[in-house]
């Protein structure tokens, strides 16, 4: 009976898995960029590549290929930018608006040529907006801030329209500026930057608020976050920094949008801001990476996963290296693409890039143990 119970204790462990980050995920190095950048934009194109533009101080664009793992130069920009928006059109086409040096300029990639276009400008020069995909097919580019004082001044909102190549003002709205913009199932837009937030009816193109976030820490304001939609069409808020403290919320809230209200679900395992938070394929949010706002302290390589049927946050292990500024790309076979950032041991921008693999994701790759 002994000699049983120890076989049967012995087949436990060697079908355990080595570690709590196995049934988690792992993260694993894929190759170089062809520049360093930060504040740049990462697109997911519709044959499944990943277009990377600006941040690196030229007009230099890149592609990244999920079938060879490499990144590859493609059609230099018009000009180059950093803090832009990028916005993946109806046809396909990808629209690169306004950023530092703090512009009005605009231009469209096509990924069937490979080039870059300029299109009409945008009536006032914008950094770090947030830019949204409409039902039909317009984008409304919100919350970016000018190169007017007092600073930060926010933009007035803006509408680009595909079919005719300009842009023209939107309701007015006076709100805060670097904000995140999500669709909700209703269609309208929530706008997080300000406190209350916003919402914009695409169907009445008007402006109005909804209800506020609770965390103090998100009293008046709060910027460097992020938010992302869930399946069920809430949103999630995690972190970010208010501009006034040194250092990053753990915060966390979720917005309902057929209450119009915020519930805390937090706190994270640790605080952040300037992170990237990604929708997994199994409905998990991967939140990575972030540093400790203006204070030019160390960037952060943990990361951590939101479960939305526990409502609660678990660390997932590190990164191969801290960033923050950087990209997170779900790509089409459910692994997660981070790129660049900058970092502060001392400090510098970064060219690597890496991929997180989800336990449930089916790469046709096998991991090399170590």
């Amino acid at each position: 009976m002994r000699r049983q119970r120890l076989s049967f204790l012995f087949a436990i462990l060697i079908a355990t898995p080595a570690s709590t980050a196995e049934l988690l995920g792992h993260f694993e190095p894929t190759g170089d960029m062809i520049r360093a950048r930060s504040g740049h934009t990462a697109t997911l194109l519709n044959d499944g590549r990943v277009l990377f533009a600006g941040g690196s101080g030229d007009r230099v664009a890149e592609i990244y290929d999920p079938s060879t793992r490499t990144f590859t130069r493609t059609g230099d920009m018009t000009a180059g930018r950093r803090g832009h928006s990028a916005t993946l059109l109806a046809d396909g086409r990808v629209l690169i608006a306004g950023g530092a040096p703090w512009s009005t300029s605009a231009e469209i990639y096509d990924p069937a040529t490979e080039r870059f276009a300029a299109t009409g400008d945008m009536l006032e020069d914008q950094f770090k907006q947030a830019a949204t995909l409409l039902p039909d097919g317009r984008v409304l580019i919100v919350g970016g801030e000018r190169y007017a004082p007092p600073f930060p001044t926010a933009a007035r909102p803006e509408l680009y329209d595909p079919a005719t190549g300009t842009f023209s003002f939107a309701a007015l709205h006076g709100g805060a500026v670097w904000p995140t913009a999500n669709v909700l199932p209703d269609g309208k837009i929530l706008i997080i930057a300000g406190n209350p937030p916003a919402l914009y009816d695409p169907a009445t193109a008007t402006f109005s608020f909804t209800g506020a976030m609770l965390e103090t820490g998100y009293l008046y304001e709060v910027e460097w976050h992020a938010a992302t939609s869930l399946r069920d069409g809430s949103v999630l808020l995690t972190g970010g920094n208010d501009d006034g403290t040194c250092g990053g919320f753990n915060y966390a809230e979720l917005y309902d949008p057929s209450s119009g209200q915020f519930r805390i679900v937090g706190p994270m395992t640790t605080a952040r801001d300037i992170h990237t938070a990604t929708l997994l394929q199994d409905g998990k949010v991967l939140i990575a990476g972030g540093g400790e706002g203006w204070c030019s302290t160390p960037t952060i390589s943990s990361t951590e996963l939101y479960d939305p049927e526990k409502r609660s946050f678990t660390a997932a292990g590190h990164m191969t290296r801290s960033r923050r500024e950087h990209t997170a790309t779900l790509l089409n076979d459910g692994s997660v693409l981070i790129a660049g950032g900058t970092f502060y041991e001392p400090g510098g921008t970064l060219q690597s890039a890496e991929l997180y693999v989800p336990a449930y994701a089916h790469t046709g790759r096998t991991r090399s143990r170590r």
